[in-house]
């Protein structure tokens, strides 16, 4: 019998014992053939493969190697080592294999998927799309290309075609959980978060203990309002991964924006037990503090922050706002003045300003007209800036705040609070007891002026209280 007719032979029973599930058996008769027959392709390609199956990535590398030296226009066996090459981290070999791939059979998706698999994950979205999107094309009803495709649009930036890629995917797997988790976190960038809650919510049926798709889903609740459902999922989160301190920190930020001042303490503490550098945990817990009454531990937070970051505007800011809660309005002055001169300073600042240089004797209204004659008159709180300086009047404040229905809530906490101020400064105690008094009823917690309402009334309440 011919060597070509006995090394076909082998190759077909090792063939036969593959299938069988005997690997050994299999590789024995591939290597019995190949003596016979070295640079037989069917064998070679064939042991490469079990080889590759096998863990033996250098010995299966070889074996293609030695199949495309005699056959150099094999795209598939171009295409099934470059896979390998990228496997064991001959990244630039591996791509140029994809290539040479994709040159030989231009229709070749595969090729192009793992080439745009490679880039999605070594941190080059736009070049996965590129990749992905010729390969989509070629392949429209493959849901793990569509999935790959959205994945990369999503981290290039391209949301709303993300989501197109994502449905597409889901349309032929709806219980894709991958699919439903990317298209989710697309929706919540997108600012969709009642359709993001929905798709993480279907994550969650398929699987209840998903901890990216319930954070996913806390934050969505967290950044649409639904405060009590964030605390629910992160306290879910929290007990699915005890020694991950994150959901601690979402959870505080929930209780702080929901009003739970003393629930966010707790949890930013424990989180800071945890990361005690962390400078967003620190101004969190700042805040929950400052909303407590408890000024001087919100202001240790602060200046800690300070220490490390000395012209970081928001907390220069909060510790100029807290100083003047506290009466401190020399020292409120000088950080609200500072923060006030760094790039983006908020224009709240200027009242704020306004408000300790007036309670501490100083002239103020020339800094604060400056500030007016730069602000837009439609823009909020230019009302209030007009106001202090007497060309508005006090209803004709609260009735700008009230202008819009969908800020209205929040802007006439902050115009109660002004009111309040004036009237402290004119040292009509009965009339900014009101104020404040209206200030509060709002219930926008959130706000940097209910905080300043509380600790006036606080002062006002006690001096009442000792006159008596």
């Amino acid at each position: 019998m011919p060597a070509a007719t006995r090394a076909l032979a082998l190759t077909t029973r090792g063939a036969a014992h593959e299938r069988a599930g005997e690997k050994n058996s299999a590789l024995a008769d591939y290597d019995a053939a190949l003596l016979l027959a070295p640079s037989d392709a069917a064998s070679l390609l064939a042991r490469g493969k079990l080889r590759e199956t096998l863990g033996n990535l250098i010995g299966a590398e070889a074996d293609y190697g030695a199949v495309l030296a005699a056959h150099a226009g094999d795209a598939e066996t171009y295409a099934r080592r470059g896979a390998l090459r990228l496997k064991r981290g001959a990244d630039a070999d591996g791509l140029a294999d994809l290539a040479q791939a994709r040159r030989l059979n231009p229709r070749d998706a595969a090729s192009l998927t793992l080439r745009g698999t490679y880039y999605l994950d070594h941190g080059a979205p736009t070049e996965a799309v590129v990749e992905l999107e010729q390969a989509a094309a070629l392949t429209p009803s493959d849901a793990e290309v569509q999935r790959l495709l959205g994945a990369a649009r999503l981290k290039a930036g391209e949301t709303a075609r993300a989501i197109s890629s994502y449905a597409t995917a889901l349309a032929a797997n709806p219980k894709d959980a991958s699919a439903l988790r990317g298209r989710a976190t697309a929706y919540a960038r997108a600012g969709n978060h009642a359709a993001a809650t929905a798709d993480f919510a279907a994550v969650l049926a398929i699987d209840p203990k998903d901890a990216a798709a319930l954070e996913g889903r806390g934050v969505a609740a967290l950044q649409s309002g639904a405060f009590a459902a964030a605390v629910a999922d992160f306290t879910t989160l929290a007990a699915l991964k005890p020694g991950d301190p994150a959901p601690l920190f979402f959870r505080a930020n929930a209780k702080l924006q929901s009003g739970d001042a003393a629930g966010a303490i707790v949890d930013y503490s424990a989180f800071l037990k945890n990361r005690p550098d962390d400078l967003e945990g620190r101004m969190g817990r700042a805040l929950a503090l400052q909303n407590t009454g408890a000024y001087g531990a919100a202001e240790e937070d602060l200046t800690a922050i300070l220490q490390k970051m000395p012209t970081a505007a928001q907390p220069l800011a909060a510790r100029g706002y807290l100083r003047v809660m506290q009466a401190n309005y020399d020292a409120a002055t000088a950080d609200l003045t500072a923060a006030q001169a760094l790039p983006g300073a908020p224009l709240e600042l200027a009242l704020w300003r306004f408000i300790a240089e007036s309670r501490a004797g100083r002239t103020a209204a020339s800094a604060l007209a400056d500030s007016a004659q730069r602000t837009p008159p439609s823009t909020w709180p230019a009302p209030v800036m007009h106001y202090f300086l007497g060309t508005l009047s006090g209803d004709s404040l609260l009735a700008a705040a009230a202008r819009e229905p969908q800020y209205a809530p929040g802007r006439l906490c902050e115009a109660y609070y002004y009111l309040g101020e004036a009237a402290l400064m004119a040292q009509d105690h009965k009339e900014a007891l009101t104020l404040f008094e209206a200030a509060l009823a709002t219930g926008m917690t959130r706000y940097t002026e209910y905080a300043g309402a509380k600790a006036e009334m606080a002062r006002l309440m006690g001096k009442t209280t000792k006159s008596h």
